[in-house]
């Protein structure tokens, strides 16, 4: 195989950030029904984030050079835990068009993992970074949430409320945030 073809495979899945980020996305549109059960299922997701990627990311950083191979199986294992837990406390109970919902939750909590190792981030800096991205989700899961009960109930006609009107405001708000990365 070659190298090329290598980085190919490589960066279908395994290192394709845009696929965990949509995925957290999704996953925030599925499990959000309105505002006040949102600020409660956004709490539960938010520190089991958290604490699979400080977990997965301290085993991982822990393991010898010889076992960096190992990476990929210690952020899946500990992202099933944290589901497993998530699951025990009633969340991610049936399917989404066919797929189970806990499925959904899997690549945001490897996909921190694999962020917070690549980095190569002291401790310090990796509690604050694994904080801030569970902040982050958290705040995001909220807006999901708050967006579908205002799009659900405003009086404009029924065609606006569709998951594509939701979709097109998560758009011009992502658009509206990256426009301020130039302050940093």
């Amino acid at each position: 195989m070659s190298e090329l073809f290598g980085i190919f495979l490589e960066n279908i899945i395994p290192q394709n950030i845009i696929f965990a980020y949509f995925l957290g996305v999704l996953i925030s549109l599925v499990e959000t029904a309105g505002v006040r059960r949102s600020l409660i299922k956004g709490v539960k997701f938010s520190l089991g984030l958290f604490f699979a990627a400080i977990v997965g990311t301290i085993i991982a950083a822990s393991l010898p050079l010889e076992l960096e191979f190992a990476h990929g199986w210690i952020f899946l294992l500990t992202a099933l835990g944290a589901v497993f837990v998530l699951q025990k406390t009633g969340e991610f109970q049936g399917e989404f068009l066919g797929v189970p919902r806990f499925f959904l939750m899997l690549a945001p909590l490897v996909g921190l993992q694999y962020i917070l190792v690549d980095r190569g981030l002291s401790v310090d800096v990796m509690l604050i970074t694994a904080l801030a991205n569970s902040i982050g989700f958290y705040f995001g899961f909220i807006l999901i949430g708050t967006i579908k009960e205002q799009v659900r109930i405003s009086e404009a006609d029924e065609i606006y409320k569709y998951v594509p009107t939701l979709l097109i405001s998560l758009g011009v708000l992502g658009m509206i945030i990256k426009g301020f990365a130039f302050l940093y």
